[in-house]
């Protein structure tokens, strides 16, 4: 085979031109931590890739999920301790009330006190979380209880849900019948403030007495209530953590398929930028050699 000068020429031309290529797409590499940049570059590899990033995005999803979970938990975990300590001041000042000995003028003020702690209740019922009201069920965007009509307002039932992977939800809502009981029942909260009031008004000891032991259920309801919030709060923690440690797990396995080894980009960058050091100076020499150099 004849073997010419512009077959040499031609020949140097193509290998300085990969080689500038690998040094380019070494470059890239280190520029951007990537091994991968289009799908040639690894057919397979950014299939796993889209896969993993797929599947770290809807992790990052249900965390998000998992802490708002256990944020709206812990403000209802906080409202009915507050409501437990409201209750426990009411049960202090109507055992007093119902003691016959008290003066009218200090049985006004226990009745006034009621009042306020019913608006404290009432206030309570009425939380949020992140704008959202905690005791109505769905409609989290509509407040449950009047102040002028909580013994008799309806809430809504339905369960407030976050999903925390493909296949679980976890309850997050307690419905506000639940914790403070069914409108217009005996053992309505609100009712029984209202109860109170009027039996301090109408110095009623038989009644105040009676009404020592509606307080007993209601904290004990609180107290259940609590319970399983504590519950959920619990799962949610594990959640949590059972997720972070999946994203970690993911991340590593998107690590391995789509992020550069730095150490061996720099090396394969060097041996690159030798081998065209290497091509530039035999071509030097290749370029100096023609049929001139033998006619001399």
């Amino acid at each position: 085979m004849r073997i010419t000068t512009m077959m040499q020429n031609t020949q140097l031309l193509r290998n300085l031109r990969n080689n500038n290529s690998e040094i380019l797409d070494w470059q890239n590499k280190l520029a951007t931590g990537q091994k991968i940049s289009k799908p040639s570059d690894d057919p397979v590899g950014i299939g796993y890739q889209m896969r993993y990033t797929t599947d770290l995005a809807r992790n990052e999803q249900y965390l998000s999920n998992a802490k708002t979970g256990y944020g709206w938990l812990s403000q209802t975990d906080s409202v009915l301790q507050q409501a437990n300590s409201v209750l426990q001041r009411l049960n202090t000042i109507t055992n007093q009330a119902a003691n016959g000995t008290i003066t009218p003028e200090v049985r006004e003020q226990i009745r006034l006190e009621v009042l306020q702690l019913r608006e404290q209740m009432v206030s309570i019922g009425n939380s949020t979380y992140d704008g959202r009201h905690i005791f109505n069920g769905q409609k989290t965007d509509v407040k449950p209880y009047d102040p002028a009509t909580a013994a008799t307002d309806d809430t809504d039932m339905g369960v407030y849900y976050l999903n925390v992977s493909p296949s679980v939800t976890v309850a997050v809502s307690l419905p506000g019948e639940q914790v403070f009981g069914e409108a217009g029942a005996a053992d309505n909260i609100f009712k029984m403030f209202d109860d109170i009031a009027q039996q301090l008004a109408d110095d009623d000891q038989t009644a105040l007495s009676g009404s020592l032991d509606d307080i007993g259920s209601a904290i004990e309801r609180i107290s259940f209530n609590l319970a399983e919030v504590g519950a959920r709060m619990n799962r949610f923690e594990l959640i949590e953590n059972r997720i972070a440690d999946e994203k970690v797990s993911l991340t590593t396995l998107k690590s391995a398929v789509a992020d550069v080894d730095m150490a061996d980009a720099i090396v394969q960058l060097q041996l690159q930028q030798n081998v065209l050091q290497a091509s530039l100076s035999v071509g030097a020499r290749v370029s100096q050699m023609s049929l001139l150099d033998y006619i001399r």
